[in-house]
């Protein structure tokens, strides 16, 4: 029977030195960097919410236009913006006793085009509910109202609008923070918009995750200032 060759210790000792040694890392060549990769997932993150709005409004469950195409067909923002705001209205339920009657009243503070839009959804039906569009240029004309468009912040009446069963929209910068649960804003050719879902509670409000999942950004609780 033929003898076995020894194996040299020293070869055995660099042999295992090798295994042991730190391997440096791989080289990533080809690939951009990490920071270069973030702005496509946002992107691609934007397009799965608009995907997803296309998709409730095909079922008939509400949602959003894609307002890229609609853009680029001469479609005005406000238009959009109006369309958005009724798509968005499907996912909110206001207390029982808000929902009695026939009527579900969108109020207007401004006198701009997205109000002249507001109006183009007069009738338009919310569960059974149908969609009047009334303008208020006082606190006190509150009543009865689901719905404020504000144009801009009005200090004077936050008093008459927190704790109300009212869900309060704007399409100015910042107005998370000036009392709206609901914010609309364009950013890169799209209708976007943003939810104070803890204002919404505070109100009484109950708004579907399936809304707050195609939203920008969602305030919850623990976000709130």
């Amino acid at each position: 029977m033929p003898m076995r060759r020894a194996f040299p210790a020293c070869r055995l000792r660099d042999r295992f030195q090798r295994l042991a040694a730190p391997r440096p890392a791989l080289a990533l060549a080809g690939l951009p960097a990490l920071s270069a990769l973030l702005p496509r997932l946002a992107r691609l993150a934007r397009l799965a919410r608009l995907a997803l709005f296309a998709l409730l409004a095909g079922l008939g469950v509400g949602g959003a236009l894609s307002p890229l195409p609609a853009l680029a067909q001469g479609t005005g923002p406000d238009t959009l913006k109006a369309e958005v705001t009724y798509r968005a209205l499907m996912f909110v339920t206001w207390p029982a006793e808000r929902e009695t009657g026939r009527a579900l009243q969108l109020c207007t503070a401004a006198d701009n085009a997205l109000e002249t839009a507001m109006q183009s959804l007069a009738g338009r039906p919310i569960r059974h509910l149908a969609i009047e569009v009334r303008r208020v240029t006082r606190p006190e004309q509150l009543g009865g109202c689901h719905v404020l468009y504000l144009a801009e912040p009005r200090p004077a009446w936050r008093a008459a609008i927190e704790h109300a069963p009212l869900l309060v929209l704007s399409d100015a910068a910042g107005m998370l923070d000036q009392g709206a649960e609901l914010n609309l804003q364009v950013e890169d050719g799209r209708i976007v918009f943003d939810v104070d879902l803890d204002a919404a509670r505070r109100a009484g409000l109950t708004i579907s995750a399936k809304l707050l999942r195609l939203a920008r950004f969602v305030r919850h609780p623990s976000t709130s200032p």
